[in-house]
């Protein structure tokens, strides 16, 4: 074991308050909108996210919706099922998805935060472990069971580079791309 002690989750974690929050009562179609402006349209200096979080009438949070999640939602229902071989895709599908799921509730398709969030003093490893698992680039973090931040694999990466070089990303360099 090293001399010096590991980072946790909560020192490359990001701060919640930076991410997008929307209603439950939001639809897909809603949803997408202020996603695709998280990312593309971030602020000068600011990093993009993939990520916005979905609250309750409250201001709790009750889920995520990431690219993956919408993506997700677009597959078709056969191309899931186990019977078939190879699927087929036919032209016009991607449309035809597209206006199926525009009108749904958001709820239809995040990521509920109970199923999995971090704890800030969590090992970086477990990060690791929990996004492979679940297969999101972005998890929750929690602090005494209120949601204070995300992490995603954007950070993670730096500090496998880090680790692996021994050099030190300057944070305007670890924003780049």
């Amino acid at each position: 074991m090293s001399e010096r002690s590991e980072k946790r989750v909560g020192d490359i974690m990001l701060p919640v308050n930076s991410y997008k929050v929307i209603s439950h009562t939001c639809t897909v179609e809603d949803a997408v909108k202020v996603l695709y402006r998280a990312f593309y349209q971030r602020s000068k200096g600011g990093q993009g996210h993939r990520t916005v979080i979905v609250s309750d009438d409250y201001g709790n949070p009750l889920g995520l919706v990431t690219f993956r999640s919408v993506l997700q939602a677009l597959e078709p229902f056969f191309a899931k099922a186990q019977h078939f071989t190879v699927p087929i895709f036919w032209e016009g599908l991607f449309s035809e998805r597209c206006r199926a799921e525009v009108k749904k509730n958001v709820t239809e398709i995040m990521h509920p935060i109970n199923v999995i969030a971090l704890d800030v003093n969590d090992t970086l490893i477990k990060a690791v472990h929990a996004m492979i698992k679940h297969k999101l680039g972005t998890l929750p973090v929690k602090k005494n069971d209120n949601l204070v931040g995300m992490v995603r694999v954007n950070e993670l990466f730096t500090e496998v580079y880090e680790q692996m070089t021994g050099v030190q990303q300057r944070l305007e360099d670890a924003s780049i791309g």
